[in-house]
């Protein structure tokens, strides 16, 4: 099946994501609307200060990130391929009264944008497995980048992603590291989340190895400045998980894997 095709309907079950996830007490938009920060401390303390800066960021999804990046003195755009997120990140610019461009485009069509040149191309949490193929990405990224700029993502640690997540009391690999083939996931029963019942129950992953990251945007022509791995996870990845104090969801005991990784690559 194409590529193509497949992003189509990964892009069909984010619309129906947008509606439960704006309600969620996860993602608290109330709160973000009260003036709370979205921003966790592995990408505020890895980016640095914004102030002033052209910053991108891309697969956005409904905004409050970018919002947040604004709030810290950003000019900024967001760009996710989904309508009905761009929609409502348009939204809460408007409620909050903080300045962002939001644009509907799909990653590999951002040509059509016409696009410039900026300071921070930034992406995070729960993107890269969305991406069928890193090359065309990680050139557009480097081709966007001013000289002395970065690219930085925060996202799943694909060993993390490994883990199947059905699996209470013990840890097993469920899912292929080196694949290169999309992973399909079909609920056979309703999903629920937070009273909401999804219709689109599809959706296509594609597992990317370190390595794989590392050496796209390393052929992009960016220099890698950093790689770091962390064992815990933006979400409760696994039923066992537990949220710690600093914000992040923890296995329990001494059972320390990669759950998540950052990377900044510098524009030389």
């Amino acid at each position: 099946m194409d590529p193509n095709e497949l992003m189509e309907v990964n892009k069909r079950r984010w619309n129906e994501k947008v509606q439960a996830n704006q309600v969620s007490p996860v993602y608290d938009v109330e709160g973000f609307i009260n003036g709370a920060s979205t921003l966790l401390p592995i990408e505020l303390l890895e980016v640095g200060p914004v102030q002033g800066k052209d910053m991108l960021h891309l697969q956005c999804h409904f905004g409050m990130d970018t919002l947040s990046w604004a709030r810290m003195g950003a000019r900024i755009t967001g760009v996710d391929f989904s309508p009905d997120a761009i929609s409502m990140a348009r939204e809460l610019s408007v409620r909050t009264g903080v300045p962002a461009e939001f644009l509907e485009c799909n990653i590999y069509d951002l040509d059509r944008l016409g696009l410039g040149k900026f300071d921070v191309i930034f992406t995070s949490y729960g993107v890269l497995c969305w991406l069928p193929d890193l090359g065309p990405w990680a050139r557009w990224i480097s081709d966007h980048l001013r000289p002395g700029g970065f690219f930085y993502v925060v996202d799943n640690h694909p060993f993390g992603s490994l883990i199947d997540e059905n699996c209470r009391d013990f840890f097993r690999a469920s899912y292929p590291y080196f694949s290169k083939e999309p992973l399909m996931f079909d609920d056979d029963v309703p999903i629920i989340d937070d009273g909401h019942e999804f219709r689109n129950k599809t959706r296509y992953e594609w597992m990317h190895p370190i390595s794989d990251i590392v050496n796209a945007l390393a052929d992009s022509g960016l220099r890698i400045e950093f790689l770091h791995e962390f064992p815990f996870c933006f979400f409760p990845m696994h039923p066992s998980m537990v949220k710690g104090e600093d914000g992040y969801w923890h296995l329990p005991g001494n059972f320390y894997v990669p759950m998540l990784f950052s990377l900044k690559a510098k524009k030389m």
